[in-house]
């Protein structure tokens, strides 16, 4: 019985990583309410999860809300117009596919294509802002490059996250888990993308500044929260 309940017990830990992830989905759910906070809520949604990934986390409520007070302001200027932007496109494509054909076929498939590159912006841009001091406009131009030189990662991540969308549409109960499983693969998939980027793990609460320069950003500099 001591030996189930052992913290090396491969089981025990997969157990409590699925607790956290839960717990994550919660509170970033409860954060988002308001939804003008959407931005700051995934921004700490996923410094949690790429601190818990990278053996970092100390407490995973803690991580949360600290990234949550830190980037509050910067995360609302980000989530909101992303937010705003992305329910105009949905709209538009879902106008111009109860209209019919013709004209209406064209629109739908340009406000498609300008969805599809806004998810790309979108899937970055927080964990970006989540581990990384930069501007806006700085996060949004670095999350369009990763997106595109990693264009197969970026669709996987948005294939499984749409199929996570889908799950809690059919099981509308799967809201208070999916979201959780859907950000632990994408910051799975973030920390492999940002490797180059990210210092040697650590255990202090701050890390030092980081200088890295992308491939075709040379000259710029990264510094991680």
């Amino acid at each position: 019985m001591n030996r189930f309940f052992n913290q090396d017990n491969p089981f025990w830990n997969g157990m409590e990583r699925i607790f956290d992830v839960f717990v994550l989905n919660i509170l970033w759910l409860v954060c988002c309410l308001p939804i003008v906070t959407i931005g700051p809520a995934t921004t700490a949604f996923f410094y949690a999860l790429i601190q818990l990934l990278r053996g970092e986390n100390g407490y995973i409520s803690r991580d949360f809300f600290r990234s949550f007070r830190q980037n509050f302001r910067q995360g609302i200027l980000l989530g909101v117009p992303l937010t705003a932007v992305g329910a105009f496109l949905a709209l538009d494509i879902t106008l111009c596919y109860r209209s019919g054909t013709g004209i209406y076929t064209f629109f739908m498939v340009f406000f498609a294509v300008l969805f599809l590159f806004w998810a790309f912006l979108t899937l970055y841009s927080f964990p970006l802002l989540a581990k990384f001091e930069k501007t806006n406009r700085e996060i949004l131009i670095w999350a369009f490059t990763l997106s595109i030189r990693h264009a197969g990662r970026t669709l996987l991540m948005l294939a499984v996250s749409a199929l996570g969308l889908w799950a809690c549409h059919i099981l509308s109960g799967l809201i208070f888990i999916a979201f959780g499983l859907t950000g632990w693969f994408t910051a799975s998939q973030m920390v492999l993308i940002l490797k180059p980027c990210l210092p040697a793990v650590c255990t202090d609460d701050e890390t030092s500044p980081l200088t890295f320069a992308p491939e075709g950003m040379e000259g710029k500099q990264y510094e991680e929260k």
